[in-house]
């Protein structure tokens, strides 16, 4: 069974926060759309060599992320840059 989709955009803040994280990673690409979920956010890519890939994200993470801990941005980033080189783990 799918988890259901709210396909509500997440707030500007929060996009703009990732996009500046994507910037600061030099993620070759753009960030197209941040759609929030149950328990993560939706994020959508449009990949320089892959075209668009949509990954999840911990909405934990991105919260504390967000409220400046500087623990939850390094973590984030790590996964960030995990999930767009396409290794798991």
């Amino acid at each position: 069974m799918d988890a259901p989709v709210s396909s509500k955009a997440a707030p500007a803040k929060m996009v703009h926060f990732l996009a500046d994280l994507l910037t600061e990673l030099r993620v070759p690409g753009t960030l197209v759309a941040v759609e929030v979920e149950d328990a993560s956010y939706r994020v959508t890519l449009a990949l320089a060599e892959r075209g668009l890939a949509v990954y999840p994200l911990s909405a934990w993470d991105v919260s504390r992320s967000l409220r400046g801990d500087p623990a939850a941005r390094e973590a984030l980033g790590r996964t960030l840059a995990r999930l767009v080189a396409g290794t798991a783990g």
